[in-house]
């Protein structure tokens, strides 16, 4: 049995949906992942530091800060696991003919200077450098 054209449209409309929300998801995922490694490489960056600044000796906490070099590593895996899911996902989204555009910008960013002149409308002639 065949689908009509207006079951076919409901589809391809709930299509559309699930991959917006799934577009969330992935970004916030993939922000989170991101400030992880970034929270965790500040975290092992002052671990040494702190150790000076405490005058404590070198071999006090060597293992707890290789534990967390190894739980950074961790992270780094799981972000490449995500960038593999991410580009399997966009195979799906192009087999399912869902657009590129869903997850993306919808307006064009205004250019700089144009941002530069709304900040500043009494000096119009004023060049951001």
């Amino acid at each position: 049995m065949s689908m009509s054209f207006m079951e076919k449209r409901q589809v391809q409309i709930q299509r559309h949906e699930v991959a917006g929300e799934i577009v969330s998801r992935l970004k916030t995922f993939e922000k989170d992942l991101g400030r992880a490694l970034s929270s965790g490489s500040a975290l092992v960056g002052l671990l040494p530091e702190a150790r000076s600044r405490a005058s404590v000796s070198d071999i006090v906490g060597a293992e707890v800060i290789s534990d967390f070099v190894a739980s950074i590593s961790l992270v780094n895996q799981a972000m490449g696991k995500a960038t593999s899911g991410h580009l399997n996902l966009d195979e799906i989204r192009r087999d399912l003919r869902i657009p590129e555009t869903l997850g993306g910008d919808k307006i064009p960013l205004p250019s700089w200077s144009a941002v530069q002149s709304a900040a500043n409308p009494e000096e119009p002639d004023a060049i951001a450098g």
